[in-house]
């Protein structure tokens, strides 16, 4: 059986959901192709990490901007180049983009086997108005060009429970891409290494957020609420780059808050950075399924996030979720969880909840759905 996985951006390195994937065909024998924008990737890099993997890669002139019309026709025009030359039994389709081009392409090909697999919905709850009219009526008319539709939280899953899926279209949910629970957990690190670098006194009190300095990720939201907060020999350090980097380190220089509030930049080793701090803190507006909610999970952190799909899958039931918006809610919490009763509580209630979100339950989820296709 030949797929060929259609994603948006390659990078130097295959990212989780790719290598997932890659994982089951491998264990299943399937000859496997990948197809997405690799402009600006080392190509050597790419060829020799394709080759280790026993896979081939292609690359398309896909934008994950709906508005970049003439670069995505070009890039319809190149899948259906591949399916004429590899003739694939599946494609397996992700990104909103790569969605689009992969089914529409799946179906004027006649491609046996379509899956789509969604990272989060681009219209949720509470979304605003225009992701719901540009997205919601696209992703209703592709499903009927869907054979197999793959969400990975409880909303999305819901929400697609009402569309019409090609006959004989199934909907699955996997847990996302999983994380390696046992591995995370049992990591040993000397914390006081990593205080000493950068200046946190063995007993201080560690807040951390992960995740890209972008609109979405929300990190303004935890540094307003430490401040309010004001917990005696507490910090925050957030790991991460983006476009809105400089605007927090100027807020925090203007507020005389640089030796507390620490922007670390791009880091490696996130699980060691998780094992040196006390408390997680998760302030995204919006997510599919957060693998740094998980993985901070199964580092044994109490963790504070907030009351989107995604999070309320990972912490359901817990009473430290809050509103985006609420930055007063985030303060409290904060100061709440410095309770070494409450701390405990937390943790214990993590160890439980993250079990279902092994990367081995995610492989098996996705292995299944694979095997299921070999066998018809």
């Amino acid at each position: 059986m030949k797929m060929l996985y259609i994603t948006t951006f390659a990078k130097s390195r295959f990212g989780s959901f790719a290598k997932s994937s890659i994982e089951a065909a491998r264990q299943l024998g399937i000859e496997y192709h990948i197809a997405a924008n690799e402009n600006g990737v080392d190509q050597v890099a790419k060829d020799k990490e394709c080759a280790e993997l026993g896979i081939y890669h292609h690359n398309i002139d896909i934008n994950r901007n709906p508005s970049a019309v003439a670069r995505n026709f070009r890039a319809y025009k190149q899948i259906m180049e591949l399916i004429e030359r590899y003739h694939f039994d599946v494609i397996h389709c992700n990104t909103p983009m790569g969605g689009v081009l992969g089914r529409l392409c799946g179906h004027k090909a006649g491609v046996k086997t379509v899956i789509y697999q969604a990272h989060g919905f681009h219209f949720w709850t509470g979304a605003p108005l225009k992701n719901w009219l540009c997205y919601y009526p696209v992703e209703r008319y592709l499903a009927h060009y869907t054979d197999i539709l793959i969400t990975i939280n409880k909303e999305d899953n819901m929400r697609a429970q009402k569309f019409h899926l090609k006959n004989g279209g199934k909907l699955y949910s996997v847990p996302g891409v999983g994380v390696n629970v046992e591995k995370i957990t049992d990591l040993v690190v000397d914390r006081a290494d990593f205080r000493e670098k950068y200046g946190i006194p063995n007993d201080g009190y560690v807040f951390l957020s992960v995740g890209e300095v972008n609109e979405n990720k929300n990190h303004i939201v935890g540094i307003k609420a430490f401040v309010k907060a004001n917990i005696p020999n507490s910090y925050y350090v957030i790991c991460g780059t983006g476009e809105k980097e400089e605007m927090l380190r100027e807020y925090i220089k203007n507020i005389g808050m640089e030796k507390k509030i620490l922007l670390l930049g791009y880091q490696t080793g996130i699980p060691q950075i998780l094992k040196s701090c006390d408390c997680f803190i998760f302030t995204s507006f919006r997510e599919g399924l957060p693998g740094a909610l998980m993985e901070a999970m199964a580092a044994d952190l109490p963790c504070i996030a907030t009351r989107i799909r995604g999070c309320t899958d990972l912490l359901d039931g817990s009473k430290y979720l809050f509103d985006p918006t609420d930055e007063n809610k985030l303060a409290e919490l904060m100061k709440k969880i410095v309770d070494p009763s409450e701390r405990i509580s937390e943790i214990e209630r993590n160890k439980v909840a993250i079990r279902p979100y092994d990367i081995n339950a995610a492989l098996d989820g996705l292995k299944k759905i694979y095997q299921s296709i070999i066998e018809e």
